[in-house]
């Protein structure tokens, strides 16, 4: 398998590599709801970013509009730093895929499906090529669908939301529970032959402020400063740089090397 593998086109995809990339992107979500979303990836160091992150907006293909808008971050890891590869294939894949799923399936039922065949498809590369040294990824998805959101979660990236004045973490991280392994991950695309996702749904409420951020955000910075940054009345496109960025500046006295990716997005109400 190689970096070529996971080099595949996406109607409508925004990434940090993709040729649709632009601040911000917007959209109505259904319910009297619209979107706005900023994003923002940067690796740490002079080495290769292995984190990947799509965007598909709700009036960028037709299946969006009738599936949903779909925000979703992979941080990929592997002993020789080629985590890149099964960030990009799943983020692809799922971003791809989903909205080829049969339009009767409950959404829950389509993501287990794409991404369990990614992961079955991963694990068995693993298996044969010893060169890759067990790339793996975590993946944290929101969807968003009229009045609704949908998490999709494996891994020790998380999803938070801000809602009257209360940031929650709305994901928990598939890590083992020890000092020593804390960033060990036991539940992970690619890691196991039998993937499990934890899946939850809720309602969104006019000036909610979702994030997806990798480890190099939420563990660099702290609740702290992601709170005061989701609080501001900047755009979710500067707050999503700002913290992309200051995770950086704080890893840069100790040589840092995780990688920093953050998603931001705010809901709104079209009424007002």
């Amino acid at each position: 398998m190689t970096e070529d593998v996971a080099d595949r086109a996406i109607s409508g995809h925004r990434s940090q590599d993709g040729a649709k990339l632009s601040q911000p992107a917007y959209c109505v979500v259904g319910g009297n709801r619209s979107m706005l979303v900023g994003y923002a990836s940067a690796a740490a160091g002079d080495k290769h970013n292995e984190d990947c992150f799509g965007v598909v907006m709700s009036d960028e293909i037709p299946e969006a509009g009738e599936r949903g808008s779909a925000l979703a971050i992979a941080d990929g890891g592997s002993a020789a730093g080629r985590g890149r590869i099964a960030a990009e294939l799943t983020v692809r894949t799922l971003l791809n895929d989903f909205y080829s799923t049969p339009a009767h399936w409950a959404i829950e039922r389509a993501i287990d499906c794409v991404l369990s065949s990614v992961n079955d498809w991963l694990y068995v590369q693993n298996g044969r090529d010893p060169d890759l040294d067990g790339v793996v990824t975590t993946l944290s998805m929101l969807l968003f669908r009229d009045c609704e959101y949908h998490i999709a979660h494996v891994g020790d990236s998380r999803i938070y939301r801000r809602r009257h004045d209360l940031l929650e973490r709305l994901t928990v991280d598939h890590t083992w529970p020890r000092r020593d392994m804390r960033h060990v991950l036991r539940r992970a695309v690619g890691l196991d032959n039998h993937l499990v996702i934890d899946m939850a749904a809720g309602e969104t409420e006019p000036g909610d402020i979702f994030l997806i951020a990798s480890d190099g955000v939420w563990e660099v910075l702290g609740n702290s400063v992601i709170d005061r940054l989701l609080a501001s009345e900047k755009s979710p496109d500067m707050i999503a740089r700002e913290l992309v960025d200051q995770s950086l500046q704080n890893q840069r006295p100790y040589m840092g090397r995780n990688d920093a990716t953050a998603l931001v997005a705010r809901i709104d109400d079209i009424r007002s």
